[in-house]
Protein backbone atom coordinates (compact mmCIF):
# COMPACT_ATOMS: atom_id res chain seq x y z
CA UNK A 1 0.00 0.00 0.00
CA UNK A 2 1.20 3.45 -0.76
CA UNK A 3 -0.11 6.75 0.51
CA UNK A 4 -2.27 9.04 -1.71
CA UNK A 5 -0.99 11.99 0.56
CA UNK A 6 -4.19 14.20 -0.44
CA UNK A 7 -4.58 16.17 2.39
CA UNK A 8 -1.43 17.60 1.92
CA UNK A 9 -0.95 21.54 2.33
CA UNK A 10 -2.67 21.60 5.51
CA UNK A 11 -0.32 22.33 8.74
CA UNK A 12 3.00 21.07 8.03
CA UNK A 13 2.96 19.22 11.06
CA UNK A 14 -0.44 17.50 10.71
CA UNK A 15 0.80 16.45 7.34
CA UNK A 16 4.02 14.76 8.87
CA UNK A 17 2.03 13.40 11.65
CA UNK A 18 -0.66 12.14 9.04
CA UNK A 19 2.17 9.97 7.40
CA UNK A 20 0.94 7.04 9.51
CA UNK A 21 -2.56 6.05 9.14
CA UNK A 22 -4.12 4.27 12.14
CA UNK A 23 -7.11 2.27 10.93
CA UNK A 24 -9.55 -0.34 12.69
CA UNK A 25 -7.31 -3.01 11.48
CA UNK A 26 -3.89 -1.76 11.92
CA UNK A 27 -2.07 1.42 11.71
CA UNK A 28 -0.31 2.37 8.33
CA UNK A 29 3.27 3.78 8.11
CA UNK A 30 4.28 5.78 5.09
CA UNK A 31 7.72 6.33 6.54
CA UNK A 32 9.48 3.29 6.55
CA UNK A 33 12.28 3.34 4.15
CA UNK A 34 14.23 6.54 2.50
CA UNK A 35 12.40 6.44 -0.40
CA UNK A 36 9.20 6.81 1.26
CA UNK A 37 10.88 9.95 3.38
CA UNK A 38 12.39 11.39 0.13
CA UNK A 39 8.91 10.93 -1.80
CA UNK A 40 7.22 12.78 1.11
CA UNK A 41 9.82 15.38 0.73
CA UNK A 42 9.53 16.01 -2.09
CA UNK A 43 5.46 16.47 -2.10
CA UNK A 44 6.74 19.03 0.33
CA UNK A 45 8.99 21.05 -1.45
CA UNK A 46 7.32 23.91 -1.86
CA UNK A 47 7.44 24.82 2.05
CA UNK A 48 11.40 24.36 2.89
CA UNK A 49 12.44 24.02 -0.82
CA UNK A 50 14.60 20.52 -2.43
CA UNK A 51 14.72 17.89 -0.47
CA UNK A 52 18.00 17.07 0.54
CA UNK A 53 20.13 14.73 -1.84
CA UNK A 54 19.92 12.15 0.81
CA UNK A 55 17.15 10.68 3.16
CA UNK A 56 19.76 9.22 5.68
CA UNK A 57 18.22 10.67 8.63
CA UNK A 58 15.41 8.57 8.72
CA UNK A 59 15.36 7.09 11.94
CA UNK A 60 15.47 11.35 13.18
CA UNK A 61 12.58 11.86 10.84
CA UNK A 62 10.80 9.20 12.21
CA UNK A 63 11.64 9.99 15.78
CA UNK A 64 10.10 13.57 15.81
CA UNK A 65 7.40 12.30 13.89
CA UNK A 66 6.23 9.61 16.49
CA UNK A 67 6.56 12.18 19.20
CA UNK A 68 4.27 14.60 17.38
CA UNK A 69 1.72 11.53 17.00
CA UNK A 70 1.51 11.28 21.11
CA UNK A 71 1.56 14.67 21.71
CA UNK A 72 -1.28 15.39 19.13
CA UNK A 73 -3.29 12.49 21.06
CA UNK A 74 -2.82 13.71 24.40
CA UNK A 75 -4.02 17.10 22.71
CA UNK A 76 -6.77 15.02 21.12
CA UNK A 77 -7.84 13.68 24.78
CA UNK A 78 -7.39 16.86 26.19
CA UNK A 79 -4.36 15.75 28.62
CA UNK A 80 -1.32 17.16 29.51
CA UNK A 81 1.47 17.08 27.31
CA UNK A 82 4.01 14.30 27.44
CA UNK A 83 7.65 15.98 28.53
CA UNK A 84 9.63 13.50 26.67
CA UNK A 85 8.06 14.00 23.49
CA UNK A 86 7.71 17.99 23.99
CA UNK A 87 11.50 17.56 24.26
CA UNK A 88 11.56 15.92 21.01
CA UNK A 89 9.88 18.58 19.34
CA UNK A 90 11.98 21.51 20.92
CA UNK A 91 15.29 19.50 20.42
CA UNK A 92 14.50 19.26 16.33
CA UNK A 93 13.07 22.99 16.76
CA UNK A 94 17.08 24.35 18.35
CA UNK A 95 18.87 22.13 15.61
CA UNK A 96 17.76 24.19 13.15
CA UNK A 97 18.67 28.46 14.04
CA UNK A 98 17.62 31.03 11.68
CA UNK A 99 19.53 34.13 11.44
CA UNK A 100 18.45 37.31 9.86
CA UNK A 101 21.15 39.69 8.87
CA UNK A 102 20.64 43.20 7.46
CA UNK A 103 23.49 43.49 4.56
CA UNK A 104 23.77 46.31 1.99
CA UNK A 105 20.48 47.10 2.86
CA UNK A 106 18.74 43.45 2.37
CA UNK A 107 17.78 41.10 4.81
CA UNK A 108 19.96 37.85 4.72
CA UNK A 109 18.55 34.92 6.23
CA UNK A 110 20.76 31.86 6.98
CA UNK A 111 20.99 28.90 8.70
CA UNK A 112 23.12 27.30 10.81
CA UNK A 113 23.51 22.80 10.78
CA UNK A 114 22.35 20.39 7.90
CA UNK A 115 19.26 20.58 4.97
CA UNK A 116 17.93 17.98 6.70
CA UNK A 117 18.20 19.76 10.28
CA UNK A 118 16.22 23.08 8.70
CA UNK A 119 13.71 20.71 7.44
CA UNK A 120 13.15 19.29 10.85
CA UNK A 121 12.91 22.54 12.60
CA UNK A 122 10.58 23.41 10.23
CA UNK A 123 7.93 20.63 11.45
CA UNK A 124 8.99 21.10 14.83
CA UNK A 125 8.31 24.77 14.66
CA UNK A 126 4.85 24.21 13.29
CA UNK A 127 3.87 21.51 15.82
CA UNK A 128 5.03 24.33 18.61
CA UNK A 129 2.50 26.62 16.65
CA UNK A 130 -0.25 24.39 16.47
CA UNK A 131 0.38 22.58 20.20
CA UNK A 132 1.00 26.10 22.11
CA UNK A 133 -1.90 27.96 20.64
CA UNK A 134 -5.49 28.49 19.94
CA UNK A 135 -5.94 25.95 17.40
CA UNK A 136 -4.82 23.03 20.27
CA UNK A 137 -8.17 22.25 21.65
CA UNK A 138 -9.40 21.66 18.00
CA UNK A 139 -7.07 19.13 16.71
CA UNK A 140 -9.20 16.12 15.75
CA UNK A 141 -8.62 12.58 14.60
CA UNK A 142 -11.21 11.54 11.72
CA UNK A 143 -13.84 8.99 12.69
CA UNK A 144 -15.02 8.12 9.59
CA UNK A 145 -14.04 4.38 8.80
CA UNK A 146 -10.53 4.06 7.27
CA UNK A 147 -9.54 7.48 7.69
CA UNK A 148 -8.28 8.34 11.24
CA UNK A 149 -6.01 11.54 9.85
CA UNK A 150 -5.68 14.09 12.45
CA UNK A 151 -7.05 17.61 11.31
CA UNK A 152 -8.07 20.86 12.99
CA UNK A 153 -12.14 21.19 13.33
CA UNK A 154 -13.21 24.34 11.37
CA UNK A 155 -15.98 24.10 13.75
CA UNK A 156 -16.84 22.81 17.79
CA UNK A 157 -18.58 19.88 16.86
CA UNK A 158 -16.64 18.79 13.96
CA UNK A 159 -16.07 14.91 13.46
CA UNK A 160 -14.69 14.68 9.91
CA UNK A 161 -11.57 15.75 8.22
CA UNK A 162 -13.47 16.59 4.98
CA UNK A 163 -16.96 16.38 3.66
CA UNK A 164 -16.28 12.86 1.92
CA UNK A 165 -15.19 11.35 5.21
CA UNK A 166 -18.26 12.48 6.39
CA UNK A 167 -20.41 11.20 3.77
CA UNK A 168 -18.89 7.60 3.96
CA UNK A 169 -19.37 7.67 7.82
CA UNK A 170 -22.96 8.54 7.52
CA UNK A 171 -23.21 5.80 4.70
CA UNK A 172 -22.05 3.09 7.13
CA UNK A 173 -23.82 3.74 9.79
CA UNK A 174 -27.24 3.65 7.69
CA UNK A 175 -25.50 0.13 6.53
CA UNK A 176 -25.30 -0.80 10.03
CA UNK A 177 -28.57 0.14 10.88
CA UNK A 178 -30.21 -1.88 8.14
CA UNK A 179 -28.06 -5.17 8.86
CA UNK A 180 -29.43 -4.96 12.45
CA UNK A 181 -32.65 -4.53 11.26
CA UNK A 182 -32.41 -6.82 9.03
CA UNK A 183 -31.25 -9.76 11.69
CA UNK A 184 -33.96 -8.64 14.10
CA UNK A 185 -36.45 -9.14 11.14
CA UNK A 186 -35.03 -12.82 11.31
Amino acid sequence: MTLSYSWLGKQLALDFANTVIARPDGAFDGLTTEAELARWLELERGRFGPAPGSAARLGDFRRLRDALRRLLDAAVDDRGLPGADVAVVNEASAAAPRVVQLRDGAVVESRLGTPEDAILGAIAASAVELLGGPDRELVRVCDAPSCGLYFVAARERQQWCTPSCGNRARVARHYARRARSADAAQ
